[in-house]
């Protein structure tokens, strides 16, 4: 695991392409720095699934793509949100950007889009969950995100 001091809780789920994280700006003072190290890290686009988002105009001033999804905490996103969730990401990657999906603490909420995105992928809810753990121990902390990622991935509707 690649855990960096700037942001406390940075992560690669896929070395330099789709990243998680906790809140930019959670401490005083620390949204720009935490804008900037993403950057620096060759982040172009940011996911939200805070209920509140950041600071309008935040990340424009940082050259970041942002998309919010509100997702209150220790819930999964809706099916809509995590279509919209994988569309951004996908769309992130076709410029050949990488994105990074935050919540409050990067855990619960982030782990359970980027596991989805490894079921996308291909992978079974269990070893997208395994894979997201590795890199991140405390991902999908709670029984109804595991839920919705074995749901997202019998559901299958997200096959292009």
């Amino acid at each position: 695991m690649r855990w960096r001091r700037d942001l406390d809780g940075f992560y690669w789920l896929i070395e330099n392409a789709v990243a998680g994280c906790p809140l930019p700006g959670a401490g005083p003072g620390r949204l720009h720095a935490d804008l900037e190290f993403l950057r620096a890290q060759g982040i172009g686009s940011l996911l939200s699934l805070t209920e509140t988002p950041l600071p309008m105009g935040s990340l424009a001033r940082h050259d970041l793509i942002g998309l919010h999804l509100p997702v209150p905490d220790r819930t999964p996103p809706t099916p809509a949100q995590m279509m919209a969730a994988m569309a951004f990401i996908d769309a992130a990657r076709q410029r050949d950007e990488a994105v990074a999906i935050h919540c409050k603490v990067g855990h619960g909420r982030t782990g359970t889009v980027l596991a989805a995105y490894l079921i996308r992928s291909g992978a079974s809810a269990a070893e997208a969950l395994r894979q997201v753990r590795v890199v991140c121990p405390q991902a999908v902390e709670a029984l109804c995100q595991e839920e919705a990622l074995t749901a997202f991935a019998s559901r299958r509707d997200w096959i292009i």
